[in-house]
């Protein structure tokens, strides 16, 4: 895969976790009667990143840690919950930039 192709994509889940914040914010901010709507986003926003990352074999392999699939598999299987995406999303995208920098 292109460096190029690799900061599109980059870029792509960068922007995901940017609209997540800022649906989030919304989210802890909602009233009652509308978080089940403002939930439902976060989840769809999730849900996208999962499918992207998870769809695209170089890309995964890229942002996933160890040295079977098995490893693999459970280094992100928790990050795409609502719990963690936060957290573990920024991790996933530096992993990322970090092997995109050491290209040539």
């Amino acid at each position: 895969m292109k460096k190029s192709e690799l900061e599109n994509k980059y870029t792509f889940l960068n922007k995901l976790l940017e609209e997540f914040y800022d649906v989030q914010y919304e989210y802890k901010n909602a009233k009652s009667n509308s978080k089940k709507n403002v939930e439902s986003r976060l989840s769809t926003l999730i849900n996208r990143a999962e499918n992207y990352i998870e769809s695209d074999d170089t890309l995964y392999n890229i942002v996933t840690v160890g040295k079977t699939e098995y490893e693999r598999m459970i280094s992100i299987e928790e990050s795409f919950t609502l719990r963690n995406f936060s957290r573990d999303m920024p991790e996933i995208l530096s992993r990322l930039k970090n092997f995109i920098e050491n290209l040539e």
